[in-house]
């Protein structure tokens, strides 16, 4: 493949880039340091004797829980996680939204900053939700974090020009496609997985064209320079419903519909020095999840009413429903094990070492188990076989007759 040796390359840079400190989620909340122990044993010291007198166990938290939270470092502390803005990534910020940190005492607070993977990462922010396709390599080249949730389904397909002559997705063999965020990235990683899973060499068969700008990839494909283009659904939603036709998706191919999109990251030193948190954090995501996926119009709603979405609401209602927000743990496993078995054997993973198990080790942590929440329902597309909570879907989603895989 003519992209090969550019991937490579993006795949190094990538990991270089982790070394650099960037100052946009701040540090808040971020654990003393193991080396300075009679430091840290002072603090911890004062911070349970201040707990003991000042800080009221919250209702939701057991009394053996509140007791172990008094004695990590974040306890009582500004916590800090990456929020963007957004449908896709927003669960997290939701349950700051609707109070569900609070109310297990965690005063978790949304920063905008650089990707998941260097704030998160690096350990300036303490969680985050991102692509798989944008993740997991990272994490199996060392990255410090690792994935503690499910976030939702889809988000991204490929599109035609409307009056193309490419009617499947065999016929995309030979063609040039367009992705936007780099060789060797997240459009690129499912672009792999949907041509692979209908039998097209994703390496040989087909030419990439990295296109960083979404309107320029419209004129692309409108001169013929590209055939055709990844793009997020709402982009196209929102831009072009008449001008472009999905030709396989994996928000809509039946074959896709049982694995996630998107997960939530966690750093790996906040998960070790701070296990209690770092449980009803996900805790209340879940929670958000739920919320999201049941009362999707007041979601949507929280968020243009917080600035963090805009556009037409009818579209973005549309895109939101698409999503089944707070996916199961058992859902979101067996999922990351075939794709981690895919990115093997497509080359997206380079280590020649690395088995499934081994991605498996470092990239997925279920630090809260679903059925430690009380009534928790998820939005499983499909139900995997060792289901452990109930599926329970919005009753009456917004679907637009005219997006999705025509017939």
């Amino acid at each position: 493949m003519k992209w090969m040796d550019a991937k490579r390359l993006a795949a190094t840079a990538m990991v270089a880039a982790m070394t650099v400190s960037l100052a946009a989620c701040g540090t808040p909340g971020e654990p003393a340091s193991k080396d300075d122990s009679a430091k840290t044993e002072t603090e911890s010291e004062s911070k349970d004797n201040g707990a003991e007198t000042n800080a009221e166990r919250p209702e939701a938290v057991s009394e053996e829980d509140w007791e172990a939270m008094q004695k990590e470092p974040v306890f009582g502390t500004e916590i800090n996680y990456l929020f963007n803005g957004g449908a896709c990534v927003s669960a997290k910020y939701m349950a700051e939204v609707q109070g569900y940190y609070e109310e297990y005492g965690i005063n978790a607070t949304y920063m905008e900053g650089d990707s998941v993977v260097t704030t998160v990462g690096t350990g300036q922010c303490m969680w985050g939700t991102d692509h798989i396709a944008t993740m997991l390599v990272p994490v199996t080249n060392g990255v410090d974090m690792t994935f503690v949730a499910g976030a939702h389904i889809g988000c991204k397909s490929i599109f035609v020009n409307a009056d193309s002559d490419i009617k499947t997705v065999e016929d995309l063999k030979g063609k040039k496609i367009a992705i936007h965020d780099g060789i060797g990235n997240s459009d690129q990683n499912i672009t792999y997985r949907l041509l692979d899973e209908y039998g097209i060499d994703p390496t040989t068969d087909v030419e990439y064209l990295d296109i960083a700008d979404s309107a320029a990839t419209v004129a692309a494909m409108e001169s013929g320079e590209v055939d055709a283009s990844i793009f997020s659904d709402y982009f196209v939603l929102a831009n072009y419903p008449e001008d472009m036709r999905m030709i396989c998706s994996i928000t809509y191919s039946p074959e896709f519909q049982d694995e996630p999109c998107c997960v939530t990251a966690m750093n790996n030193k906040f998960i070790e020095e701070n296990p209690v948190h770092a449980k009803y954090v996900v805790m209340a995501i879940k929670r958000a999840g739920e919320y999201s996926r049941l009362n999707s119009e007041d979601a949507v709603q929280a968020m243009f009413d917080t600035d963090k979405m805009t556009g037409e609401k009818e579209d973005q209602m549309v895109f939101w429903d698409s999503l089944h927000f707070g996916l199961s743990d058992a859902f979101t496993e067996r999922a990351l094990k075939e794709i981690a078995e895919d990115y093997i054997r497509l080359g997206i993973i380079e280590d020649k070492d690395m088995t499934a198990d081994k991605v498996m080790e470092l990239a997925w942590t279920p630090i809260c188990p679903d059925d430690e929440i009380e009534g928790l329902t998820v939005g499983d597309p499909v139900e995997p076989d060792n289901a452990v909570v109930p599926v329970k879907q919005n009753e009456n989603p917004v679907v637009s007759e005219n997006f999705g895989l025509s017939e």
